[in-house]
């Protein structure tokens, strides 16, 4: 066929109509079939889609190609047979993409049909494994619940076996200890009945050594007087024959002159009285001489006054610390001194017996000495002594007219009336007037003394004034001004009383400072230091105080025998006697014995009668050292303090050795070697060191080493400053008072140790039913008997009363919580409220064991609901756990001998409540996962700050944000104390819900303490307790008050049962 018959001819295609013939088999293909129950994952609409449109791509291509495959062929000129096959073509072409079309929907059909078969087997799958999962899961977790029963119940039965093995234990460690304290109790009670005995039989013989050498001194003594007599008989007839022949010898004198005079000429008696003349010139210029150089003169006097430029004008800008030191200084003390004595000499001369008589004002300001110089206390010898007398009118004569200190107060009065006076009144005004005209009038006289008389004119006589006119108007203003001066010094003297008595009054149950040994709050240790402060410008022991500190002591006058019993009297009548005091301490001791801890020479350093009596103490023996430094020592003061070792151990020695104490230690001796100016060093070494030896034998073996060592230092440091040979008396003075303050010193430390000697023999017997009883005869002396216990106790009444209505909800409450601890109760020992439950928890080992008392003297017994007993308990309680401090109006009689105890008692309690809500708020800012972590840093936190507490009474929140500091060291610690800060600050007001909450857990927890007693449970119980608020740590410090507490309760049930029943009896 040629090739356009080719082109020209058509391609016929037949494709049927019928298309079930042509259509896929009805069943599938084994292979397809195989393949579609092939288990394979499951296919994602995405898959398909995506497969869909691959295989429509790859059919678009099929016929594509399939369609190229016809070949357009040329047309022919007979067009009419061609365009029947074009439109057969078209035809057929139109019928086979139907039937492709056909085709592809049966298949998209068929895949869709697969697809929801699979989703649906897919969806049967899933359904039937979630199904047997949630049943496993169901089987597994009742099996663990199961598995949780049961070890529970094995934890809880291994429980109760450990807790009643340890009660086993527990009550045999009882039984033991019980059956111990027995067993020392007898040997005890023999032990003190054999050194009893032993002791009774030592008095006895000594008792009758005693009497013996008695015997032999009173023979002694009435031997040596009657030697004495016939002696003193003797030498009356030797002094009777020697005032005969004096006598005859005087007449025999005066006759021989007689003649002699008459033989003389006219000349040769002007020639001796010219002599005498001469002689007489010459003695006058020798002695102003020598005035003038050692006494000097007046105008020499003013001009070293005005040299110390103290005058109205230059004190004006002077603080009033500044004047006083300037007042105080011994230079300016001194020329003030010599220039007023030097005027009283002037005004005597110029007036003689006109002189206005103010000696009665100057007792005011220089009261008798109490001791020393009374007829009482001066010892026989010295009154047998011929000196005595004399000695005594001299020391009447130096009491000066114008004294230095009281002169210089003037000044201060007129500067510094603020500083000065206690109030002001009209007694202070008055006195403020007159010193201003004392200031004006003596400037006046001084600038007359260096100027001389002038056109000077005086307050009280206007016109030109020469100096013997202005000297009796500065004497009238000195009158004026001392009269003022010693009425305010009474008024002060009263205010001074009634501020001493109020100090006293806040703490009346210190034994430590109402003991034997510091009677009285301004008792001073020696006669010696109350003589010299009273004084104020007598002699030179008073030069070194201030005039202030003058005024101040001097206003326990006048006479300090009006003053003393007046404030004694008035605090005997508010507080409790000394004895009493004592005992109460040691019935209520518990560790430490009474005499261990008790010293009466000290005590707190914050204490307002230790601080006065060191204070009066080192005044007195600076004043004694200023004395001795001076050219002409007062050797007075040697001599008292001599008196005064030499009694003091007369006092403790036995009266054997009192003997040989007073002939060694003879003072008529010291004070004849002192007045003649022969300073023995020798002879007051040997004193010394036979005082220091009679110490030695006093004091107790183990203490002989400290003292020969204090000894060997003091003489080595007395050695150090031995004087030469060119110095003067006053550094062999100065030695001695060093010397004899040591053994005064030495003396007083072995007081002491005799009075805690004595209080240790005591102790056994006060422990027992002795101290309860002498309490309870105190107590029915000072308030009445029971009957009178309505009147005569309204305190202790108004308080039981207030607690009688809560009592009875309280026990029973109490009972409840102890019978679900008994009966291991889970609801009360579980978790932390909503408001509480803050993660940490310190643990603390539970000790079952049954708490041995730690006070031996007296039992700490469980409260078992007796009346009494539970409205004691209840009502101590309630007191402590006030906010507010307790003080002496408010607490009840019964116990005002332990108002200290009972506040450190609230302090402890306040302090607990600190530490639990720091803790509560330290555990609630840490976020440690790890639970240990925050067990140790709250464990830490609560020692640091017991310790910051006990070490600071005063501390703060600054103080326990420091402490927080230290344990916070993460990079926002800042933050947290900032947080912690703040929340601490909330949590601390008393309306706050955490405040409210720990307060009252901690009250609930110290009742079950109160309550149990020695209850083997209590332990328990208190940690329960705590427990719920996250502080069961601290349950050691809470049954450490709560004993306290419990031994006052029962010494109180013991002494005051009587008055408390008899209060209950009536109602209310």
């Amino acid at each position: 066929m040629t090739e356009p018959e080719r082109l020209g001819g058509g391609i016929s295609l037949s494709f049927p109509a019928n298309e079930d013939d042509t259509s896929s088999p009805k069943t599938l293909p084994r292979r397809l079939r195989r393949r579609l129950l092939e288990p394979k994952s499951p296919v994602s609409a995405e898959e398909i889609d995506s497969k869909l449109r691959d295989a429509d791509l790859r059919r678009q291509h099929y016929y594509e190609s399939l369609s190229s495959k016809a070949r357009p062929k040329t047309r022919s000129p007979r067009s009419a047979p061609i365009e029947e096959l074009s439109q057969r073509l078209e035809s057929k072409l139109n019928a086979a993409e139907q039937k492709r079309l056909s085709i592809l929907e049966k298949d998209l059909a068929r895949l869709a049909k697969l697809d929801e078969a699979r989703q649906a087997a897919k969806n049967g799958l899933v359904q039937r494994v979630e199904k047997q999962r949630d049943e496993l899961e169901t089987k597994v977790e009742e099996k663990v619940q199961k598995a949780e029963k049961n070890r529970m119940l094995l934890f809880k039965a291994m429980a109760q076996r450990r807790a009643a093995k340890r009660q086993r234990a527990a009550q045999s460690l009882m039984q033991r200890a019980i059956l111990d304290n027995r067993y020392k109790e007898s040997v005890r009670a023999a032990i003190y009945q054999k050194r009893a005995a032993a002791e009774s039989k030592r008095m006895g013989i000594l008792e009758a050594e005693r009497r013996r050498a008695n015997t032999r001194l009173r023979q002694v003594f009435g031997a040596a007087s009657s030697v004495q007599s016939q002696k003193e008989a003797e030498r009356r007839k030797m002094k009777d024959r020697l005032e005969e022949r004096l006598q005859r010898a005087k007449k025999l004198k005066a006759q021989y002159l007689r003649r002699r005079r008459g033989v003389f000429s006219a000349r040769q008696r002007s020639e001796t009285m010219r002599k005498k003349q001469e002689h007489l010139v010459r003695m006058l210029e020798r002695c102003w001489r020598r005035f003038a150089k050692y006494k000097k003169s007046t105008i020499v006097l003013a001009r070293a006054y005005r040299d110390l430029r103290i005058d109205a004008k230059s004190i004006e800008s002077v603080p009033f610390e500044q004047l006083a030191i300037q007042m105080n200084s011994v230079a300016v003390i001194r020329t003030v001194k010599e220039l007023l004595d030097r005027l009283e000499i002037r005004l005597t001369l110029s007036q003689g017996s006109t002189v206005k008589n103010i000696d009665h004002l100057l007792k005011h300001i220089f009261p008798p000495a109490r001791r020393g110089n009374s007829p009482s206390s001066v010892s026989q010898s010295e009154q047998r002594s011929p000196n005595f007398k004399k000695m005594g009118h001299e020391k009447l004569k130096k009491i000066a007219r114008y004294p230095a200190r009281i002169f210089l107060c003037a000044y201060m009065i007129k500067q510094h009336p603020d500083a000065t006076f206690r109030a002001r009144g009209e007694h202070e005004i008055a006195l403020v007037d007159s010193a201003t005209f004392l200031i004006r009038e003596f400037e006046l006289l001084v600038k007359i003394m260096l100027e001389g008389p002038g056109d000077n004119a005086s307050l009280l006589t206007p016109g030109p004034k020469k100096f013997r006119s202005q000297l009796e108007a500065f004497d009238k203003t000195w009158c004026s001004y001392l009269e003022g001066f010693v009425v305010w010094k009474i008024n002060d003297a009263k205010l001074l009383e009634n501020e001493l008595v109020g100090t006293q009054k806040p703490e009346p149950s210190e034994g430590f400072k109402h003991t034997s040994l510091n009677q009285r709050p301004l008792k001073v240790s020696s006669p010696t230091v109350r003589a010299i402060l009273t004084k104020t410008d007598g002699g030179g022991a008073g030069e070194s105080k201030a005039p202030e500190d003058s005024l101040r002591q001097s206003s326990s006058s006048p006479g300090s025998s009006s003053s003393t019993p007046s404030l004694n009297s008035g605090l005997d009548a508010t507080l409790a006697s000394e004895n009493e005091v004592i005992v109460n301490e040691i019935v209520h001791e518990n560790s430490s014995t009474f005499a261990d801890s008790f010293d009466a020479g000290t005590g707190d350093s914050s204490n307002l009668q230790v601080k006065v009596k060191e204070t009066m103490e080192k005044a007195f023996w600076d004043g004694v050292m200023e004395s001795m430094k001076q050219s002409q020592p007062d050797f007075s003061w040697v001599i008292k303090l001599m008196n005064e070792v030499r009694d003091e151990l007369c006092e403790i020695s036995p009266k054997d050795w009192r003997q040989e104490i007073v002939q060694t230690i003879d003072t008529d001796v010291l004070s004849q070697l002192l007045a003649a100016g022969n300073v023995d060093m020798g002879y007051l070494g040997n004193i010394l060191e036979f005082s220091l030896g009679i110490l030695l034998k006093l004091s107790a073996p183990a203490n002989e080493e400290e003292i020969r060592s204090t000894h060997h230092k003091l003489m080595t440091e007395l050695g150090e400053i031995v004087p030469t040979e060119d110095q003067s008396n006053s550094s062999y003075a100065v030695l001695m008072v060093k010397g004899l303050r040591f053994v005064l010193q030495q003396i007083q430390i072995l007081k002491k140790e005799i009075s805690k000697s004595r209080l240790k023999l005591l102790e056994p017997l006060l422990k027992g039913p002795a101290g309860l009883e002498y309490l309870k005869k105190s107590f029915s002396s000072r308030y009445g008997s029971p009957d009178q216990a309505a009147s005569s106790l309204p305190l202790t009444k108004r308080w039981l009363f207030s607690v009688r209505g809560e009592a009875e909800k309280e026990w029973d409450e109490h009972k409840d919580a102890l019978s679900a601890v008994t009966n291991n109760n889970p609801g009360s020992s579980g978790l932390p409220s909503t408001t509480m439950r803050t993660g940490g928890n310190v643990p603390s080992v539970s000790k079952v064991n049954a708490p041995l008392s730690p006070f031996p003297g007296i039992e700490l017994s469980e409260c078992k609901g007796e009346t009494v007993d539970l409205l004691v308990r209840l009502g101590l309680l309630k007191m402590v756990s006030e906010i507010g401090g307790l003080t002496l109006e408010t607490i009840p009689e019964t116990f005002q001998l332990n108002l200290t105890r009972l506040r450190a008692i609230q302090s402890q309690i306040q302090k607990v409540i600190l530490v639990s809500i720091s803790v509560l708020i330290l555990q609630q800012t840490l976020a440690s996962p790890n639970a240990s972590d925050v067990e140790t840093i709250t464990w830490t936190c609560i020692n640091r700050l017991y310790e910051m507490l006990d070490a600071k009474a005063d501390a703060g929140l600054s103080e326990i944000m420091e402490t927080f500091s230290e344990l916070l060291e993460s990079d926002d610690a800042e933050t947290k104390k900032q947080v912690i800060a703040n929340m601490l600050v909330k949590s601390l007001q008393a309306g706050d819900p955490v405040f409210t909450r720990v307060s009252q857990t901690i009250y609930l927890a110290t009742r079950a303490a109160v309550m149990a007693g020695n209850n083997t449970k209590r332990k328990q119980l208190v940690e329960t307790m705590l427990r719920r608020i996250g502080a069961a740590s601290l349950s050691d410090k809470v049954v450490e008050v709560s004993d306290i507490l419990v031994l006052v309760a029962n010494v109180s049930r013991s002494v005051h049962g009587f008055w408390y029943e008899e209060l209950l009896k009536k109602p209310n």
